[in-house]
């Protein structure tokens, strides 16, 4: 039986600032490379690797660029820490390192901002077993087969 490929990725690191205090520190998170593709349009952005995440979440302008019709998608309210969001479904394949697979993504034009999508539990976890390794700022992943 053929080894697994592992998966690699340093955590990328930010600068962050706190919204009440305002003072500017550093944060490193386990966002890696995506690429994210309809049909035959694709678009490479970055994804968050969040095992608190339900689902993966990315923001609706790709979903737009992609040649998806956003709102036509099955609608979904996620709710967290910065209120509700409406949100809408659909397929698309992502590829991480040269590995594609279908899987389903919420898309929200409320989410236009964020400088990266969620890598969630349902759509991304599936695919990989996943070691989030703090200690040495990186992330593994093993394709789930």
């Amino acid at each position: 039986m053929p080894e697994e490929a592992i998966l690699k990725f340093p955590y990328v690191r930010e600068v962050v600032r706190d919204p009440i205090s305002k003072e500017v520190g550093e944060a490193c998170r386990p966002i890696i490379p995506v690429r994210l593709i309809h049909e035959n349009i694709s678009c490479r952005f970055l994804g968050l690797i969040d095992s608190g995440a339900d689902e993966c979440t990315f923001p609706g302008a790709i979903a737009e660029f992609l040649g998806h019709n956003l709102t036509r998608g099955k609608a979904r309210v996620f709710t967290g820490i910065g209120g509700a969001v409406v949100s809408y479904l659909h397929q698309t394949d992502l590829e991480i390192s040269g590995i594609r697979f279908r899987t389903n993504i919420y898309y929200s034009n409320e989410w236009n901002k964020m400088g990266f999508g969620l890598l969630g539990q349902a759509g991304f976890f599936t695919h990989f077993k996943v070691t989030l390794d703090h200690k040495n700022k990186e992330a593994l992943l093993i394709r789930n087969r």
